[in-house]
């Protein structure tokens, strides 16, 4: 792990997309206003679509900080509305967060940087290899310090897994075995509603393999090391999407879906072990089964809950077990995005996932998708 220098405290935040519901106000935000982070961050300014939803937003969270102040001064987050320039222009803003539709990653992100602002941005980071690159040139070039959602690497299995790895105590990794399904919730069809429609469209990079295979790839990299070579296979098992209504009616509407619902790729790492990772979805039962096996030992993690409604994927909470035996896993009082900024504020480089990661990970992804259009290895 390395270090760079810790931001000057606190960390001054805006927000690009954050409203009063959604991913953002519901994932992102909230470890914000929770100590220790409380004291690390503080946010001031607020951005979304329009002047009513900007409005309504700042309020919502100047009532909510204000609530927390133990008697200070009352707090007045600033609203802003439209281009992301105005916000990326505030001079009293330290950095800001992007959580907004990968369609509009690029535009967004492009204007942060412009603005000397230090950006935390969601995965996928674009809609494709050419827009993640863009982004993260511009970022290195102005010198800016970044964050990526690639909060997998935050669980509690994964932080005990890349520990027992980089003991040493399985031996030099020789084998990796990754297989996930996906329950009905993340299926990608055979319906619906119009909200989500532009998930269908896998020119708008938000398809399986871009967002839960960048997800999974980040965290086997994250643990046992970059891949060398691969060769993959996708599958579209609904090709046609019936949108349906707010009560779940189906209406006339059918649209093209040419996305993936199955995912296999196979390969080697750079440490020479070998891998293979099975995603699918749509399956009636969610399944996490990751085996890793070392000169010395086998790790094997596993979340055996079937539960209906189930994410599968990002919901996991499997257990670890080391030779057999069960591994306890710490349990933190906090989420994983929680720990990205936490390691943020203490400057550890390397826990979480910056800009040069994420481009990595999107690497990936592309190779993925040249193996299956090509039938070809590709060297990465």
């Amino acid at each position: 792990m390395s270090t760079v220098a810790k931001p000057t405290k606190p960390v001054r935040l805006g927000f690009i997309g954050l409203s009063t519901t959604g991913w953002a106000a519901m994932a992102l935000a909230p470890p914000l206003f929770k100590a220790p982070l409380s004291s690390e961050f503080s946010l001031v300014a607020v951005s979304t679509t329009n002047t009513d939803s900007a409005q309504a937003t700042a309020q919502k969270y100047s009532e909510l900080v204000s609530s927390q102040a133990d008697g200070g001064p009352k707090v007045t987050i600033k609203p802003y509305h439209g281009s992301a320039e105005h916000i990326a222009a505030d001079r009293g803003i330290d950095m800001l967060v992007v959580s907004v539709r990968a369609t509009h990653h690029k535009e967004v992100a492009l204007k942060v940087i412009e603005g000397g602002k230090d950006l935390f941005i969601e995965w996928p980071i674009g809609r494709n290899l050419a827009e993640t690159r863009e982004i993260y040139e511009a970022a290195l070039k102005k010198g800016i310090k970044t964050v990526v959602g690639l909060q997998t690497r935050f669980t509690g299995y994964a932080s005990k897994v890349k520990s027992i790895v980089d003991s040493g105590e399985i031996g030099k990794t020789i084998a990796s075995s990754f297989i996930v399904s996906m329950g009905p919730f993340a299926s990608y069809g055979p319906t619906t509603t119009q909200k989500y429609k532009y998930i269908f469209d896998s020119s708008n990079g938000v398809t399986l393999v871009d967002v839960i295979g960048g997800h999974l790839f980040d965290l086997l990299t994250y643990i046992l090391g970059p891949i060398a070579s691969l060769s993959a296979i996708l599958e579209n098992q609904i090709p046609l999407i019936t949108i349906i209504d707010d009560h779940g009616k189906p209406t006339d509407e059918v649209i093209p879906f040419d996305g993936p619902h199955q995912i296999c790729v196979s390969g080697v790492l750079v440490s020479g072990a070998v891998f293979n990772v099975h995603v699918q979805t749509g399956a009636k039962e969610t399944d996490f089964n990751w085996v890793i096996h070392g000169e010395k030992g086998t790790l094997r993690i596993r979340d055996d809950d079937r539960t209906p409604g189930r994410f599968g994927f990002v919901d996991a909470t499997p257990k670890v077990y080391l030779n057999g035996n069960k591994i306890e896993v710490e349990n933190v009082d906090t989420t994983t995005t929680g720990l990205a900024w936490k390691a943020f504020a203490d400057g550890k480089a390397g826990t979480y996932a910056t800009l040069e990661q994420g481009l990595k990970v999107k690497e990936i992804v592309f190779a993925i998708k040249k193996s299956s259009d090509g039938g070809e290895r590709v060297y990465l």
